[in-house]
């Protein structure tokens, strides 16, 4: 019992003066009651001597005793309660037992309490399913971080730890909405993978080696991205870059390529930033002060 949906105490208060308000005899409210299929069991003969009050308050309070707290019951009396047009003209004109106004303003007040309800509850259902995404996006980041970890290890060889390296971006992009393609070789190049981001399409190089990634290593991914038609590139080393090969890739060039080292990487996987800052940030770097090579947390106070 403790587990069924049970209609709110404002929505079901709110019904009552609906009722009260649009019906004037009591068999009329007896007969809307049986209209909903409130069973029999639970309704008062068409001759009770109870009040008018008595009757809803009697009646709704059957219905939450049952297992299921007469949700479906209550549901059905809410719609057609919220959307009661008819106001009979014997009992608000002619009698004056009834006012439309007053009528009119409880239904108002009653389809105010739904909404505000069904408000809460997407809110609620929002909120826990942002929620079930963020404990599902830190578990798979979780296992990234244990998987890049490892591949700091002894035991592998520059090429195997170089293909883990390749799989593991991969699996970071994709798992931060960035689709990445898989590598491919075009004629005499690699191309360790391709992502397009904010409608950019860019190629990647991924390095995992001991000593920082040297000159002509950007030169040549600089060349690969220079050949594709408004290319842009993003080089990931997880060693950093050396001076030389930043400033070479810059000076009097035409800016194509944002790099991205392991402390960058570990950031996101700290869930510090997401990827989706950590690029825009690069980009914007590269595109506002001409710099390549920043890290978005430690210098996001120049932008």
């Amino acid at each position: 019992m403790s587990g069924a949906p049970e209609i709110p105490l404002d929505i079901r208060d709110a019904m009552h003066d609906c009722i009260l308000a649009v019906f004037w005899p009591r068999k009329k409210i007896i007969e809307f009651l049986q209209s909903v299929d409130c069973p029999p069991s639970i309704l008062p003969p068409l001759d009770t001597e109870l009040s008018r009050h008595l009757i809803v308050v009697d009646t709704f309070s059957r219905l939450s005793a049952r297992s299921d707290r007469g949700y479906a019951i209550f549901q059905t009396m809410i719609d057609r309660l919220a959307n009661w047009s008819y106001f009979d003209p014997y009992y608000f004109d002619k009698m004056a037992k009834l006012d439309k106004a007053d009528a009119q303003a409880k239904i108002a007040r009653l389809k105010t309490a739904v909404d505000t309800r069904n408000s809460a509850t997407q809110n609620r259902r929002t909120a826990s399913a942002e929620a079930g995404k963020k404990q599902a996006k830190a578990a798979d980041l979780s296992a990234l971080t244990t998987a890049f970890a490892k591949m700091f290890g002894t035991g592998m060889t520059p090429q195997g730890r170089g293909r883990l390296f390749e799989t593991f971006l991969q699996e970071l992009f994709n798992r931060q909405s960035i689709k990445m393609g898989d590598a491919f070789r075009l004629k005499s190049e690699q191309i360790d993978g391709t992502f397009k981001f904010e409608g950019e399409n860019y190629i990647v190089e991924a390095k995992w080696q001991d000593p920082s990634v040297s000159t002509a290593q950007l030169y040549t991914f600089a060349h690969k991205v220079d050949g594709k038609m408004h290319g842009r590139g993003l080089f990931v080393s997880v060693n950093g870059f050396s001076a030389e090969g930043i400033r070479g890739i810059v000076h009097g060039k035409h800016i194509q390529t944002i790099l991205m080292d392991g402390e960058d990487l570990s950031y996101v996987l700290e869930q510090r930033i997401s990827l989706e800052a950590m690029l825009d940030f690069k980009i914007r770097a590269a595109q506002t002060r001409g710099e390549v090579y920043v890290c978005a947390l430690r210098q996001s106070s120049k932008l």
